[in-house]
């Protein structure tokens, strides 16, 4: 640990030594236990290892994975699984997919990486790369639909004068990413076209979770936020987190479950395969966290397992509830017993440091409750540069206020770590990592003629790709150094919105910050990304953040 890390543990030991009652007495066990466990390593190797080993688990189990009944009744639990997934997947009668064309018209690409891409852009991606795909049924469908249109025809055949034939893969690409100390996150990047009717699938399955499970994906974490707090005051509500859950999905059930024709399509939008360290390992599971449709699938068949329970076990006066986000899962307490049986029965591990039944505590999309009361602690990921400090004071602040417990040695260990260019202070709506968020009373006091405030804000350097008018790429080497010129393909991507005023901003990795002069009319004005999903009293926020800055320059 570094020396900062050392300091910091040591000063929030010293500020939470005292604690008032019971509440105040969880919360500081639970920061004291929660601050620095996801701590991003130096060296992430043991944290890698450890993500690999899970995965190889998580294969292995899903090969070995064949559906049975231990009870008749499970039959029957079964069976309503399939006959409510068969309605999803068939709205009036019809196929939810009718052909490609709906992919197609659907498709998109994420922010992230794609095997063979060129950069991150959608102009990289899908015209200045190989175009990069795991069967050659997805190339002959996109091009049916590409030929029909004039200018991405036209983006094509240039593409394949620069980068020749597309690229046949035999699938994804494994990653790390932090996750915890102990743990990193393993994501598969996807070939391109993959990945981009993958999430064309993903948008369709989206919309009919709203109409069929009332799940609006967009909404749902702020509901099941809702309804882990109502179930912390009464116990109505149960929480259910899984391991692993996009792991899996195994083949076996989803051909047991599954409409046939839908399952065929999932198998050839997958990755049959991922590139571990040089090594293709075989898939048993239908996706991984990095596919498209990997998260709106397992929603649709946890939704449909607690539906399906409630259906077959519920009894007059019972209340039912569907309020599923990936993994986690919000249903009526009476009913958790069930869902948590038969997801096990379908392969799936409940977390049980995650899953509430009983008690005062529930957990859900980020949102910890108990008794009604917010307990989530704060978890600083990373400390190297003066934003990762800035934001773990903002946290803590946020944090303050709503447990009502000062960190005034803790806030001064981060805060005497900064540069002093780096002490500036914005208003309460500012950017968690634009500067230290105060209240009015402590904020600068350099005013415009109008009474607006006067700050300087920290803000990142965005890395854009410019295009002069012959389309050609130019500056942010290291970004466009794999970029050619396609005039159709540009064309393209201003239609998708990517390409604004001549350039195209694109996801990178750089941790570059510039200082802005900004005026605030408003600084006392509430942020909108209070922790927790509490919104945090403003008297309470300005006494918490007061507090823990006095006597700080």
């Amino acid at each position: 640990m570094s020396s900062l890390t050392i300091n910091l543990a040591n000063a929030l030991a010293t500020d939470l030594a005292r604690t008032y009652n019971p509440y105040q007495e969880f919360v500081a066990n639970a920061l004291q236990r929660d601050i620095l466990r996801k701590l991003i390593p130096k060296d992430s190797f043991e944290a890698d290892f450890c993500a690999e080993y899970t995965f190889h688990e998580a294969n292995a189990k899903c090969a070995a994975y064949s559906t049975s009944f231990e009870w008749e009744i499970d039959r029957v639990v079964f069976g309503e699984v399939r006959r409510l997934l068969d309605s999803f997947f068939h709205p009036r009668g019809e196929l939810l997919v009718q052909s490609y064309d709906d992919l197609f018209y659907e498709g998109r690409l994420g922010p992230g990486v794609n095997v063979c891409s060129s950069g991150t852009s959608l102009f990289g991606k899908l015209w200045s790369s190989p175009l990069s795909h795991s069967s050659a049924v997805l190339y002959e469908e996109y091009m049916l639909r590409v030929n029909a249109l004039p200018n991405w025809r036209e983006a094509e055949q240039v593409r394949r004068k620069n980068y020749g034939e597309p690229l046949v893969v035999p699938g994804s690409r494994t990653i790390f990413v932090p996750k915890t100390t102990a743990t990193s996150r393993m994501i598969c990047a996807e070939p391109v076209l993959n990945m981009f009717f993958q999430l064309g699938l993903a948008s369709i399955l989206e919309r009919r979770c709203l109409s069929f499970f009332g799940i609006d994906m967009a909404l749902q974490p702020k509901v099941n936020r809702r309804l882990a707090y109502e179930g912390s005051k009464d116990g109505s509500i149960a929480t259910i987190d899984l391991s692993s859950a996009s792991d899996s999905i195994s083949l076996k059930l989803c051909k047991d479950l599954l409409p046939e024709w839908f399952y065929e399509l999932l198998m050839d939008l997958r990755s049959p395969t991922t590139d571990i360290g040089g090594t293709q390992v075989r898939l048993h599971m239908m996706s991984t966290m990095g596919c498209g449709f990997t998260f709106p699938l397992q929603t649709i068949l946890f939704a449909a397992i607690s539906k399906a329970c409630q259906n077959v076990f519920g009894r007059s006066g019972d209340s039912h509830v569907v309020a599923v986000f990936g993994d986690d899962i919000a249903c009526p307490s009476w009913v958790s017993g069930y869902v948590i049986r038969y997801l096990k029965q379908y392969g799936f591990t409940p977390n049980v440091q995650k899953t509430f039944v009983d008690g005062p505590f529930r957990e859900s999309c980020g949102a910890d409750w108990l008794n009604g009361q917010p307990v989530r602690s704060v978890f600083i990921k990373k400390l190297d540069t003066p934003q990762d400090r800035v934001v773990a004071i903002n946290a803590l602040n946020d944090w303050s206020a709503y447990t009502g417990l000062s960190l005034r040695e803790t806030i001064a260990v981060l805060y005497e770590s900064l540069p002093r260019r780096f002490r500036n202070r914005i208003p309460r709506n500012g950017p968690q990592d634009g500067g230290i968020r105060v209240p009015i009373g402590l904020a600068p006091s350099n005013v415009d003629h109008n009474g607006s405030r006067r700050f300087i804000s920290w803000e990142p350097r965005m890395v854009r790709i410019r295009w002069n008018e012959s389309g050609e790429p130019f500056g942010a080497y290291q970004v466009i150094r794999k970029l050619k010129c396609n005039p159709y393909g540009l064309f393209l991507s201003a239609m998708y919105g990517e390409v604004k005023s001549m350039a195209t901003s694109v996801r990178h990795n750089l941790s570059v910050y510039r200082a802005k002069r900004r005026v605030s009319p408003n600084w006392d004005w509430p942020a909108d990304d209070t922790l927790n999903g509490y919104r945090l009293n403003g008297q309470q926020w300005e006494t918490a953040v007061g507090e823990n800055l006095n006597g700080l320059a």
